[in-house]
């Protein structure tokens, strides 16, 4: 007997059946998924990078659409019977995530890295279903972050499709229509152009966004950074909004369960109080010493990008959602297996948005066309125009050979190099190889992970599963 096929199915009991399913399951998913989803993002980004987020939506895919996809070529085959869509179709629920920058976008990604990887009782993620169309846009020119989250509704679980967007992103969407060009068919060939040139001309914006935001965060930077006399900050009695503005940071400290950045603890300052506080700190001449002064005994992190360290042995509070990093192997000489990035790799993303997670084979890889690019640019500072000069020709080398890096993964590793002045003052007399970036890198990032305690002086075999990731 032929096996039954989609297009055997009759338009009358599909309909019923999606009435039903609808109901019972898609629209509870959703509204179960949303929830879930919007408290992931709540619990794991600070209230400053939450702003960064413009909308959260959700959808259940219309009775006509699905109908109108399961009759595509592509699921011949594949749906022999009714109960066979939702297990083909995974975006029957679907969820959206709107944020202003590029960078917005791997914010939230590491919001979501603690979900767990398989199916259970609440939001999981299936981490086989990334699709990075912000790295490797569509031919159309769309960009974007695709991810498949899962509930479960009763004892079904549901997949729900995760797009996240840039503000441009989303904006091309809707002016090319293309949630509507679900049609079987190509589309005319100007439309092709037309959208193609669109996108490309919008990624461009984003870019261009992306330099602005970096120069704010500069400026940030240099908002909280120390002015004038180092030493000991005095620790006389502060009065009126002084008093006020201590008392949110010494309990912003005590309720700390990861490092903070001092830019984001000077934004919430300036966000009480006014952004005039900024022009002399209650008198203090630098936000880092009216920190000093309202937290005397808290911890500051060197580097090149402070933050304020929370109480040693300080537990996560409760319902604060910051997930533990994932267990590294303690079997003697067991190693990571497969590429994917080592536990303390991914607790230093969850303290700083920025930092790359790389597949371990993708790293030789930048690394190689990092050394060359060094090699012709020669930096000798870490100016805006070399930085951009090296990502530029490090992106276009990469690209050339058929490999994807993103602007900000680039970004990050070539500032962490330029830090390193040994490089940059050896590069002109001897010739750099991708292994040398790599080894200067890796100790970087042990060097920032054992200021920000997410490895201290016991954690030797984390520390080599570290560097051994960053080898590739």
């Amino acid at each position: 007997m032929t096996p039954r096929r989609a297009n055997d199915i009759g338009y009358g009991e599909f309909a019923n059946w999606y009435g039903n399913y609808r109901a019972e399951v898609l629209e509870p998913a959703l509204n179960a998924a949303s929830s879930a989803l919007d408290t992931a993002l709540s619990e794991n980004l600070s209230h400053r990078d939450r702003t960064r987020i413009t909308s959260t939506s959700g959808r259940v895919k219309s009775k006509s659409r699905t109908w109108r996809k399961i009759m595509q070529p592509r699921y011949e085959g594949q749906i022999a019977t009714l109960d066979d869509i939702p297990t083909v179709l995974d975006d029957l629920v679907g969820l959206r995530v709107t944020c202003i920058n590029v960078r917005d976008i791997d914010m939230v990604q590491s919001s979501l890295d603690a979900l767990p990887r398989t199916i259970s009782k609440g939001l999981w993620l299936d981490p086989t279903s990334e699709r990075n169309y912000v790295v490797e846009p569509k031919e159309s020119g769309y960009r974007g972050w695709h991810v498949n989250l899962g509930v479960t509704v009763g004892d079904t679980p549901v997949s729900c499709e995760l797009q996240v967007r840039t503000l441009l992103q989303d904006s091309w969407g809707e002016l090319t229509h293309i949630d509507t060009y679900s049609k079987d068919g190509a589309l005319p060939p100007l439309v092709d152009v037309l959208s193609t040139r669109m996108a490309d001309l919008l990624s461009i914006l984003d870019d261009i966004a992306e330099d602005l935001r970096t120069e704010l965060d500069r400026i940030d930077h240099e908002l909280v950074a120390e002015q004038g006399d180092r030493g000991v900050v005095d620790g006389g009695e502060l009065a009126g909004e002084a008093a006020d503005a201590a008392v949110l940071l010494r309990n912003r400290w005590k309720s700390m369960d990861r490092p903070t950045d001092l830019a984001a603890l000077a934004w919430a300052l300036q966000r009480e109080f006014g952004a005039e506080v900024s022009d002399d700190w209650f008198g203090h001449g630098s936000f880092k010493r009216f920190l000093r002064h309202a937290v005397p005994e808290g911890e500051i992190s060197t580097g090149r990008q402070a933050y304020l360290l929370p109480l040693v042995g300080a537990e996560p509070a409760d319902g604060a959602g910051q997930a533990r990093p994932a267990a590294e192997p303690e079997t003697p000489g067991e190693e990571v297996v497969g590429t994917t990035a080592p536990g303390a790799a991914r607790q230093l993303r969850r303290i700083d948005p920025e930092f790359p997670l790389l597949e371990s084979t993708q790293w030789p890889i930048l690394f190689e066309h990092l050394a060359e690019a060094w090699r012709r640019a020669k930096p000798v500072n870490s100016d805006p125009s070399t930085i951009s000069r090296l990502t530029r020709s490090t992106r276009d080398m990469s690209r050339s050979a058929g490999a994807q890096f993103s602007r900000r993964n680039l970004d990050y590793v070539v500032k962490a190099l330029l830090a390193a002045q040994e490089l940059a003052q050896g590069s002109e007399t001897r010739r750099l190889a991708g292994e040398d970036l790599a080894e200067s890198f890796a100790a970087h990032t042990i060097q920032r992970m054992l200021e920000l305690r997410v490895l201290d002086d016991t954690s030797s075999r984390a520390a080599t599963r570290v560097t051994r990731w960053i080898a590739g």
